[in-house]
C-alpha cells in the first residue's frame, strides 16, 4: 500500500513540476513578446529568456504556434481563476466587473499584455468578449430600454470598447492597476448615466 502511495505522490509531483515548467516557459515567451514583438520571436530567444536549453523548450512546445496556443491556454486558466474569485453579484454587474477584474489581471500583468498583442481572433478572445458583451447589453437595455436598434448597437459598441483587456493595458501604461480600474468604472458609469438622461450616440 505504501508503494502505491509513493508512486501516486511521485506522479503528482512530476505533474506539478511539468505544469510549473510550462508556466515558466510561457512567462518567458510573454517577456520576449513584450521585448521583441510577436513577429520577431525565435525559439532560441524564448529558451534563453527561460534559462533552459532549446531541447527542453521543444519538448514542451514544438513550435512558435504551440507557444501561442500555450499562451491562450494559460490566459484561459488565469481568467477562469479570476472570474471564480468574484462573487456572483460582481461577476454579473458591468461596472463592478470593470472595476474588479483589472486589479486581478495585474497579478500577471506581462502575461495579459503579451496576450493582447497576439492574434486578435483567438477562440479565447471570443470567450472573454462574449461575457463582456452580455454584461454591456444587459446594462444598456436596463438603462435605456427605448433606444432604437441602431442607437443600441452604437451604445453597446462604445461601452464594449472601454470594457476590454486592451483598454486596461493602454491605461496601465500611464496609471496603476487600481487607478486604471477606477477609470474604466468611471467611464462606463458616465456613459450609462448619459444614456439614462436621454443622451447617447445618436446620428443627426
Amino acid at each position: 500500500m505504501s508503494g502505491t502511495s509513493s508512486r501516486v505522490a511521485d506522479s503528482t509531483l512530476r505533474d506539478r513540476q511539468r505544469d510549473l515548467t510550462r508556466r515558466l516557459l510561457i512567462d518567458a515567451f510573454a517577456h520576449v513578446i513584450l521585448r521583441d514583438g510577436i513577429h520577431d520571436i525565435s525559439m532560441q530567444a524564448v529558451a534563453d529568456e527561460a534559462g533552459c536549453s532549446l531541447r527542453t523548450l521543444y519538448r514542451y512546445f514544438p513550435s512558435r504556434e504551440a507557444l501561442v496556443t500555450g499562451l491562450d491556454d494559460e490566459m484561459r486558466s488565469f481568467l477562469t481563476s479570476c472570474l471564480d474569485r468574484l462573487p456572483p453579484d460582481v461577476r454579473d454587474d458591468l461596472v463592478e466587473f470593470a472595476e474588479r477584474v483589472p486589479v486581478l489581471l495585474d497579478q500577471r500583468h506581462d502575461l495579459v499584455r503579451a496576450w493582447v498583442s497576439t492574434d486578435p481572433t483567438s477562440e479565447l478572445r471570443g470567450f472573454v468578449s462574449g461575457h463582456v458583451r452580455a454584461l454591456v447589453e444587459a446594462a444598456v437595455d436596463r438603462t435605456a430600454p427605448s433606444l432604437s436598434p441602431d442607437e443600441r448597437a452604437r451604445a453597446v459598441a462604445g461601452i464594449r470598447l472601454i470594457a476590454t483587456s486592451r483598454t486596461w493595458v493602454s491605461l496601465t501604461e500611464h496609471l496603476s492597476a487600481e487607478d486604471a480600474a477606477v477609470t474604466m468604472g468611471w467611464i462606463i458609469r458616465t456613459l450609462l448615466a448619459d444614456l439614462a438622461n436621454g443622451g447617447g450616440p445618436r446620428a443627426d
